[in-house]
């Protein structure tokens, strides 16, 4: 296998220049998806096809049919942020949208960098990984269709439309942090027509950072000030709001500091493989059926006292869209700007990781050709901002793979949406892309608005006896 690094990079640029949308979606439950089945399911790597696997660098973000810019800077509306740094990102062709519909905000994303796995004894039975990814999070709760409107139209293009009306119970919060594991996976094989799988994944939590917004209740009304231009006002405002770190100089030491906060998770998993295909190529996965399970991120991360927090009422307020791209630009400073400092405390929170239950069954209907069903429900009870949660998650993929190439058509029913979202994937070589909601790519009037999309370049290395028979015949 060649890595044609020149093509990939071109391909990188030009594809992030037109994507428009669970994690890894149609890619995480394939027998060659390598290191990045470990996050799903840590025992799925055990009996691997690969001797080594090495994902080199991947994207999965929440994103829209708009422009794309993954890099995102210290925004409170954005899935994924540097604490560090500030400067304008918030503009009209550069929204993320979330993937659930009504008054819940589900938006991620996640750069994993470079993990990999060795393959150790006959077939590959022990298996040892790395991982090594930053994540973010940004979700809302009580979301009234005026902020929706008001953030997806903006405030200065014409498209707002005078309104008024009250809301109350209306929270955003943004988390990101820095992960590192160790995946210890095992296989035992009975007979050769079971193949039992057991495997855990050790993290350890650094450079996280938190901050929120609660708006307990309001009065609003859109008014135009020009033929384009319009305002937000709000009357009895009664909010709250905090956060764990100001905007810093950044360093490569904050990603593992402590004083940002830390914590640890892990993740459990089992898969039983049963039965064998007669005449089987032996590089590629030879079961009638599979099974798995596993727990994933279970664990916490622990804030220092270093944060603060503010509440209080104010009689007005009005935002126009420069005060949105503030907030979007540093919401740190600007939500100070913007509320004030009354009544301060100190904030200093345990956040419960986005814990799930991942269930999954694969089976092999033609050589080569699977249909898997995944259930990913999660577990943590909890109210914003004090956790991270996922929505529960039922998808159907058909699945042809091989070594080189693999396509999948997922279809997803997501909690919080009125149908399911119809996504693909494609893996060809080291290059692999994928959608969740590829509909929304292309019909404007497909919701929800927003989709998974990811990225990925990955080296590896089969089992060297697997690929010495596949070449004598």
């Amino acid at each position: 296998m060649k890595l044609r690094t020149l093509i990939a990079l071109l391909f990188i640029e030009l594809f992030f220049q037109r994507l428009y949308a669970q994690e890894f979606i149609g890619q995480h439950t394939g027998n060659y998806a390598g290191i990045n089945r470990a996050t799903f399911n840590p025992s799925a790597i055990a009996g691997s096809r690969y001797r080594y696997h090495i994902n080199l660098v991947s994207f999965n973000s929440t994103i829209t049919n708009r422009y794309f810019k993954y890099f995102r800077n210290d925004a409170l509306f954005h899935p994924f942020r540097n604490a560090y740094t500030e400067s304008e990102m918030y503009g009209k062709s550069k929204l993320t949208g979330t993937y659930t519909q009504g008054p819940n905000v589900n938006v991620q994303s996640e750069l994993r960098i470079p993990s990999g796995y060795m393959g150790v004894g006959r077939n590959n039975w022990l298996v040892i990984g790395f991982q090594s990814r930053m994540r973010g999070f940004v979700q809302g709760s009580g979301v009234p269709p005026i902020i929706s409107e008001i953030y997806t139209n903006r405030l200065d293009d014409g498209l707002a439309k005078p309104s008024s009306g009250s809301f109350k119970d209306f929270t955003m919060n943004q988390h990101s942090f820095f992960e590192t594991g160790l995946t210890f996976a095992a296989m035992l094989r009975l007979e050769g027509i079971i193949r039992i799988k057991v495997g855990a994944t050790l993290k350890r939590l650094s450079g996280a950072r938190n901050v929120f917004l609660n708006i307990k209740s309001a009065n609003y009304q859109v008014r135009s000030v020009s033929q384009d231009e319009y305002v937000f006002d709000l009357s009895n405002v009664n909010y709250e709001y905090g956060y764990t770190q100001p905007v810093q100089s950044f360093g490569l030491g904050s990603l593992f500091s402590s004083d940002y906060g830390s914590g640890a998770a892990v993740d459990l998993g089992a898969t039983v493989e049963l039965g064998r295909i007669r005449e089987h190529a032996q590089y590629r996965a030879n079961y009638i059926v599979r099974f798995g399970a596993a727990i994933t991120d279970a664990g916490f991360i622990n804030y220092p006292a270093t944060g603060k927090q503010y509440s209080g009422t104010l009689p007005k307020l009005t935002i126009d869209q420069e005060r949105i791209i503030d907030i979007g630009n540093n919401s740190v400073k600007n939500l100070e700007a913007t509320f004030g400092k009354s009544d301060s405390k100190t904030y200093s929170y345990q956040t419960q990781l986005p814990r799930t239950i991942n269930m999954d069954a694969d089976v092999q209907f033609a050589k080569s050709f699977f249909i898997n069903a995944t259930w990913i429900k999660p577990t943590n009870i909890g109210t914003l901002p004090t956790y991270i949660y996922q929505p529960q998650i039922f998808t159907l993929t058909p699945r042809f793979e091989a070594e080189d190439a693999e396509f999948t058509l997922p279809v997803s029913w997501i909690e919080g949406n009125k149908g399911p979202t119809v996504g693909f994937s494609f893996r060809f070589g080291p290059i692999f892309f994928g959608f969740s909601n590829f509909g929304a790519l292309v019909n404007r009037s497909v919701q929800p608005r927003g989709s998974m999309a990811y990225f990925g370049v990955q080296l590896w290395k089969l089992n060297e006896k697997a690929l010495t028979k596949r070449k004598k015949n």
